[in-house]
């Protein structure tokens, strides 16, 4: 008997329609709710990258960018470095990647970076990229030299055997689930945050315990994922206070978009890119100390006051922001060093800094979200360049449950957090009348 196989053929199921249209509308809403991104971050030749890998993926590209960030600064290794005062700073940046649920789309903003390390260098990505944080000693016992009488002449195996190659002291740590480590890192004896700290220096992990550990010299990048409501809900004053978290760079992620039938970026793209990346990498890691060029210096300057004071946040915010400034400069060293020059210029640190402000923004959002003043930002921010009147406002959107005060002190936070602006239309029909008030976002919805 011949069954006859009929040719499959496209069909549009009003229901699944209506259901992506609504899927469309959640994303742009969700990515209303971000804070304000200067175009600027992706003026550098990573940020070329993110460009031309976006469109085949549901990550943001901040968030891409931000790992990529991170594991350029691990892979270059310790010898490109900046020195500032007596401190030298190695390449390395943090990212905290914040998003929500499913809808934030994080696992997406590492698997496009993965993916790309992937056909740079495979050796790289698995050997060197690691998970699973427990304690500050088993972090230490990674880069810790054992007694070996015959290995080298001070009598010490060289630091790396075992979970790294031998003797490489690159470690990227990517924790997709980081709630889980912050609450090991509460446990009583736990010295994982103290080891942190020194190992963002680019420092000895050396512990003098019980089980004493000689580990002189570590090369560690950290890239954490997290939801906003786990890190509020799991985060102590006393955690903030001691310093580890403002060394981690907060960037909040939202779906970039919305492709049920994605697969990914074409192949030949990627080992396109991974050749490039893979070039750049091998000649800044060539690279020792980083200084400026004449313009860079003096954008520095500006900049260093801009990230070095008071940025007039308190509690949390506060703790989250004292280390802008040495952040703004290691991602600046990381585009410097992927150009091949050990000089920074002002395109590498108009770069970065972009980037640092858009933390600032992400980390105030985490600890100061109210769902009124996000579901205002996102309906304020639909409107485009037209904005909303002050009148819009208050009928359309409060419905008039809100008296004039109160719509007052609501719009002048979105001001004083940037993310609106207010402006004047002169009033119709004649003179006298009072102006009307209009504010738009800051920035349109990011795509």
């Amino acid at each position: 008997m011949t069954t006859s196989i009929r040719p499959l053929r496209a069909v549009t199921d009003p229901d699944v329609d209506a259901a992506e249209a609504r899927a469309h509308v959640e994303v742009a809403r969700a990515r209303a709710e971000l804070p304000p991104l200067d175009p600027a971050v992706y003026e550098c030749y990573l940020g070329d990258a993110v460009e031309k890998l976006a469109a085949s993926t549901e990550g943001d590209p901040v968030g891409i960018l931000a790992s990529l960030i991170c594991a350029a600064g691990v892979h270059m290794g310790q010898r490109p470095h900046i020195r500032a005062g007596d401190d030298p700073h190695p390449l390395l940046v943090w990212p905290l990647i914040v998003g929500r649920t499913g809808g934030g789309r994080k696992g997406a903003s590492w698997s496009t970076p993965k993916r790309l390390l992937a056909a740079t260098d495979p050796d790289f990505t698995s050997t060197n990229i690691r998970s699973g944080l427990t304690s500050g000693e088993g972090l230490a016992a990674v880069f810790a030299e054992e007694p070996d009488e015959e290995a080298t002449g001070r009598g010490r195996k060289p630091a790396g055997a075992g979970l790294l190659p031998p003797g490489d002291l690159r470690l990227l740590v990517f924790e997709p689930e980081w709630a889980g480590v912050m609450s090991r890192m509460k446990r009583e004896g736990n010295a994982l945050s103290a080891t942190l700290r020194q190992a963002w220096e680019g420092g000895d992990l050396s512990t003098l315990n019980v089980s004493a550990r000689i580990a002189p010299s570590s090369h560690v990048g950290l890239l954490a994922h997290i939801t906003p409501d786990e890190f509020r809900a799991k985060v102590s004053s006393s955690d903030l206070a001691g310093g580890t978290y403002n060394r981690f760079l907060p960037i909040a992620v939202a779906r970039s978009k919305f492709l049920p039938l994605a697969t990914g970026a074409a192949p030949a793209l990627v080992a396109d890119l991974g050749r490039g990346f893979a070039e750049r990498l091998r000649d800044g890691a060539r690279i020792g100390a980083l200084g400026f060029t004449e313009r860079g210096a003096q954008l520095w300057r500006g900049l260093y006051v801009e990230f070095g004071i008071d940025h007039g946040d308190g509690g949390p915010v506060e703790q989250f922001l004292s280390r802008t400034a040495p952040n703004c400069l290691r991602i600046a060293g990381v585009h410097a060093a992927l150009d091949g020059t050990d000089l920074i210029d002002t395109h590498h640190l108009t770069a970065a800094a972009a980037l640092v402000r858009y933390s600032i923004a992400s980390a105030r959002s985490i600890f100061t979200a109210d769902p009124t003043l996000t579901r205002l930002t996102a309906w304020i921010s639909e409107a485009g360049n037209t904005g909303r009147t002050r009148e819009e406002i208050r009928s359309d959107f409060f419905k008039r449950n809100k008296n004039a005060n109160e719509v007052t002190t609501l719009l002048g936070q979105l001001i004083d957090a940037g993310q609106v602006t207010r402006t004047t239309r002169p009033a119709t029909g004649g003179r006298g009348g009072r102006p009307t008030e209009v504010y738009a976002a800051t920035a349109p919805p990011r795509g």
